[in-house]
């Protein structure tokens, strides 16, 4: 199955037909199913494709559009005339500098986050069956001229001071916007729905999220088994959260932190070691009613015989599905790596 790229860090799009046949072979039946850490909603976009009912769901807003665009809005709606008319600014209104003034240096070059302003100001004025595919355009754009899809560092140099390294590509870093636009937009009418699938989607967080489904899928944040500090998802991608705020960002910025990380959308949920077991407690008592699968590494604190453990007080059977060996590309110590699902019937 052809999956869209979505560029998101601990993305499933390698091993979600994996998830597939792993909930197949151990004879799984389900009509529906809840993505409670959906992301930029992979698995979701293949769970729609092989005819479940879905409901996807996200803490964060800018995930939650891109899903929109790719599940929720149908193929053809966002034309490249419309992405590229996004780049220009209209006569009559009055456009904001926030990101040219608050991120110099940072991110992006100064015309790119002229361009930035520009476009996220734009956004506003097209119709609501647009936006989402707008959002999935830009946000795209922006992920794929960071060095390694993220925001977590202000590492502008990286791009600007490039001689040789063993990540990234200038090149790729370096493409305009106008061709990065044309290129997404064409990707994202690709991968939509002609007849749109049955997709609920929510944006609240796990633990809050009050939906139910045949299958409840998880995958939470994990913590590095030998490392105490943690990158979480909103440290990795504030800034396109804050754009989906952006008349806030000035008054949001955190100004102890190098990289003027935005707090909008920080939460503390599964992002602490040592709640994570509680948070899971929760969660799966939550859900005790559905059957549970949870995407876990072996990379990963608690450890999988602790989550087993956690998973047995609330489900009679436990399988852990081993889904193969799948290193992340920018970490050199996890060639060991193993993929698995946790199932709990």
């Amino acid at each position: 199955m052809k999956l869209p790229v979505t560029r998101y860090y601990g993305s499933k799009r390698r091993i979600v037909e994996k998830i597939g046949a792993a909930l197949q072979e151990h004879h799984i039946e389900f009509n529906s199913i809840l993505d409670l850490f959906g992301g930029t909603g992979i698995v979701s976009y293949y769970m729609a494709k092989i005819g479940k009912e879905v409901v996807y769901n996200d803490i964060l807003s800018f995930n939650c559009q891109i899903a929109r665009a790719l599940l929720q809005t149908p193929k053809g709606t966002f034309t490249e005339k419309s992405a590229l008319a996004l780049l220009h600014r209209m006569p009559g209104r009055q456009y904001r500098t926030i990101i040219e003034d608050n991120y110099q240096d940072i991110y992006y070059p100064t015309d790119e986050n002229q361009i930035i302003d520009t476009v996220i100001q734009n956004i506003s004025f097209l119709p609501e069956d647009e936006k989402a595919s707008a959002y999935y355009v830009l946000f795209q754009s922006c992920m794929i001229k960071r060095p390694f899809n993220i925001f977590h560092r202000r590492n502008l140099n990286l791009r600007t001071g490039f001689t040789e390294a063993n990540f990234g590509n200038k090149t790729t870093w370096e493409q305009s916007f106008e061709s990065l636009f044309v290129k997404f937009t064409k990707e994202l009418n690709e991968y939509q729905f002609e007849v749109m699938p049955h997709v609920d989607i929510i944006n609240t967080s796990a633990l809050q999220c009050d939906r139910t489904a045949d299958l409840v899928y998880i995958d939470t944040p994990y913590f590095q088994k030998k490392n105490s500090s943690n990158i979480t998802y909103h440290n990795r991608y504030h800034f396109l959260e804050g754009l989906m705020n952006y008349t806030d960002i000035p008054n949001q910025i955190n100004p102890e932190k190098t990289n003027r990380e935005i707090r909008i959308g920080a939460t503390t949920e599964f992002e602490r070691r040592s709640h994570y077991i509680e948070d899971l407690h929760a969660l799966l008592a939550r859900h005790q009613q559905s059957v549970i699968a949870m995407s876990y590494t072996s990379a990963g604190y608690p450890s999988i015989e602790e989550l087993c453990d956690v998973m047995h007080q609330y489900k009679d059977r436990v399988e852990v599905c081993g889904l193969g060996n799948h290193p992340f590309a920018l970490n050199r110590n996890n060639e060991d790596r193993q993929e698995v699902l946790i199932i709990g019937v």
